[in-house]
C-alpha cells in the first residue's frame, strides 16, 4: 500500500514513501495552512523550510519492521477543527523534499 492516510489521528506514511522523504530523520518540521487546507512537512535537517515557515517539530515513529512511519497530528487536528476520521489523503512530494498533504 503506497497511500498516505490519517489513522487514529496520526499521519501514516508507508515505507516506500518514507524512505525517499524521511531517510533517517527522527523528527519533521510541520506547519498547517488552514486557508489552503494543506499540511507541509520537511525533514528536521531542512533549516531553510524552518526559516520560511512557522513550524512545530514532531517525532517520527517507526510503526513496524517494514519501515512504515507515523507522525502525530492530534494537536493540529484539534487546533484547526479538522475532521479526525480515518481516511486516505492526497499528497505531493516535491523536488526540494517538501511534502504537501491535502485535507
Amino acid at each position: 500500500m503506497n497511500n498516505i492516510s490519517l489513522t487514529n489521528r496520526h499521519l501514516f506514511i508507508p515505507a516506500l514513501i518514507a524512505q525517499d522523504f524521511l531517510a533517517d530523520s527522527s523528527h519533521v518540521h510541520v506547519v498547517f495552512y488552514p486557508q489552503r487546507q494543506v499540511l507541509l512537512l520537511a525533514p528536521s535537517s531542512d533549516e531553510l523550510f524552518k526559516g520560511l515557515h512557522k513550524t512545530s517539530m514532531q517525532m517520527v515513529k517507526t510503526k513496524n519492521l517494514t519501515g512504515d512511519k507515523s507522525i502525530s497530528l492530534e494537536e493540529i487536528l484539534l487546533d484547526h477543527e479538522i475532521d479526525e476520521s480515518d481516511r486516505l489523503l492526497s499528497y505531493q512530494l516535491d523536488a526540494m523534499n517538501i511534502m504537501q498533504v491535502f485535507f
